[in-house]
C-alpha cells in the first residue's frame, strides 16, 4: 500500500485548528457500508482474493468496524481505511487524498497567460518529464562492456550479446521524445501516441546500432521499471515475430448481490464465469528482433513492465530472469473504477480488470523468474556468466 498517498491528507488533519469539524463517526461508518458494497461489485480481482488467496473478509470486516468504532478522530478512521487496503496486498487497489481522476474542479482559464508556444512548454503543460535511464544492475561496469549510442535507452554489447536497457513504459516519462513530435494543436492521447511512435522509432535505431555491433542475442533489462501504459503491449510485439496472444481480461461490474461475501459467503456471481477468450498483441510495424531473448527484471518491476515480461514469458518467447517481480496485475482499463468519501477528502482506485495468466494464475501473483538472480551479490566480474545462464 502506498501510504505516502493518504499522507497529504493525514498532515491537513494533525495541522487542523482546534475549531475544525468534530469527528463524525456516523459519516465513516456510512463511508464504510458503501465502500463494501463498491468493492464487492467494482474491485476486479475480489474472486481471486476470496477463491485463491482466502481472503477472511468476515474477520476483516469485523476488525476494520471495530477499528472505527474504537476512532475518536479523522487520522485514526483514515487509518482503518489503510489497514484494509493493505490486507488485499494489490497494489494498483490505491488510497489517495483528493476527489477521483476527472472528477476535479476545473480552474478557469486565465487570460493573461500565454499559451505554449514552444515544443519544451507544450510538453511540460502535458506533464512531460525526465526519465531515469540508469540501471541497478552492474553489467555496464563488466569486463568487454561497450555502450551503443546515446538517449533514454541504455544499450551495449559483451561479446555477440546486446543489452537493452527500458527504464519506464510510461510515455510521459521521455520528455526529450515529447519534445520532439510536439507542435500546437497536439494534446492529451494523441500526443501521447505521437510520443509512443517515437520511441518505438527510437527503439528500431538501437536495436539495428546493436546488431551492427555484433549481437546475436539479446537482453532487455526491466529492473526498476513501475510500469505505464499499454505501450508495453507494443514493445513486447516488437521483439518477437511470433503473434502473442494471451487471455482476455475479465471486468468487473456484476449485476447481481454480492453483499453476502462479507459475511464470508462465496460470490453470488464470478467475474471468472464463461470460457476464456483470447486477444491478440498488436504490432506497430515489422518486429525489430527474432533472435534469442531474455528479460531481466526484480522486485520493483511492476505493472506495465509485468504485462511485458507475462507476454513474452506466457508465449515462449524469451526467458525471465531476476527476482519475483511487484505484483500489480492487470490494473485499470480506461481509467479504472473509483470510490469517492464522503467523510474525508480521499478516493479509493480500484482495478476493474483482472486477467488470468496461461498457468491459471492471476497476474497480481507476480511474474516468477525461470532464472534466479539476487542482485544484491552480484558482482560486475560474475556479469558475462550470468548472462551465459540466461540463454
Amino acid at each position: 500500500m502506498k501510504f505516502h498517498a493518504v499522507l497529504p491528507w493525514i498532515c491537513v488533519l494533525l495541522a487542523s485548528p482546534a475549531e475544525a469539524a468534530p469527528f463524525d463517526r456516523d459519516a465513516w461508518m456510512a463511508d464504510y457500508g458503501r465502500l463494501k458494497t463498491a468493492l464487492a461489485q467494482s474491485y476486479a480481482n475480489m474472486d481471486w482474493q476470496i477463491e485463491q488467496r482466502r481472503l477472511n473478509l468476515a474477520g476483516a470486516d469485523a476488525f476494520i468496524t471495530a477499528m472505527l468504532e474504537r476512532a475518536d478522530s479523522d487520522v485514526a478512521a483514515t487509518l482503518a481505511m489503510v489497514k484494509l487496503v493493505d490486507a488485499f496486498r494489490d497494489p494498483h487497489l490505491q488510497l489517495a487524498a483528493g476527489p477521483p481522476p476527472g472528477d476535479a474542479t476545473i480552474a478557469p482559464a486565465q487570460a493573461s497567460v500565454a499559451p505554449p508556444e514552444t515544443n519544451s512548454d507544450i510538453c511540460a503543460g502535458e506533464g512531460y518529464a525526465p526519465t531515469k535511464p540508469a540501471t541497478r544492475l552492474p553489467y555496464p561496469e563488466a569486463p568487454g562492456w561497450k555502450q551503443v549510442g546515446e538517449g533514454p535507452f541504455l544499450a551495449g554489447v559483451i561479446g555477440n550479446i546486446g543489452l537493452l536497457r527500458i527504464p519506464e513504459f510510461s510515455e510521459s516519462r521521455y520528455l526529450d521524445a515529447c519534445r520532439a513530435v510536439a507542435r500546437k494543436g497536439l494534446e492529451g492521447r494523441d500526443l501521447q501516441l505521437a510520443a509512443r511512435a517515437e520511441l518505438n522509432r527510437q527503439l528500431r535505431a538501437k536495436v539495428a546500432a546493436l546488431k551492427a555491433a555484433g549481437m546475436q542475442r539479446l537482453v532487455i533489462d526491466l529492473s526498476r521499471n513501475g510500469g505505464g501504459s499499454e505501450w508495453s503491449t507494443e514493445a513486447a510485439a516488437l521483439f518477437t515475430d511470433a503473434r502473442l496472444s494471451r487471455n482476455v481480461p475479465r471486468l468487473a461490474g456484476p449485476t447481481c448481490d454480492r453483499s453476502a461475501i462479507w459475511k464470508g459467503e462465496k460470490p453470488a456471481c464470478s467475474i471468472y464465469r464463461g470460457a476464456m477468450t483470447t486477444e491478440f498483441a498488436d504490432r506497430p510495424g515489422a518486429p525489430i528482433w527474432s533472435g534469442p531473448l531474455a528479460v531481466l527484471v526484480d522486485r520493483q518491476t511492476a505493472s506495465a513492465a509485468e504485462e511485458f515480461a507475462t507476454w513474452l514469458q506466457d508465449n515462449k518467447q524469451a526467458r525471465i530472469g531476476g527476482e519475483k517481480t511487484f505484483g500489480a496485475g492487470c490494473g485499470y482499463i480506461d481509467g479504472g473504477n473509483s470510490f469517492a468519501f464522503r467523510a474525508a477528502p480521499m478516493h479509493l482506485m480500484m482495478p476493474n480488470c483482472s486477467r488470468i495468466r496461461r498457468d491459471g494464475t492471476n497476474e497480481i501473483e507476480a511474474v516468477t523468474p525461470d532464472v534466479a538472480i539476487d542482485w544484491r551479490t552480484l558482482q560486475p566480474s560474475d556479469v558475462v556468466k550470468l548472462l551465459e545462464r540466461l540463454f
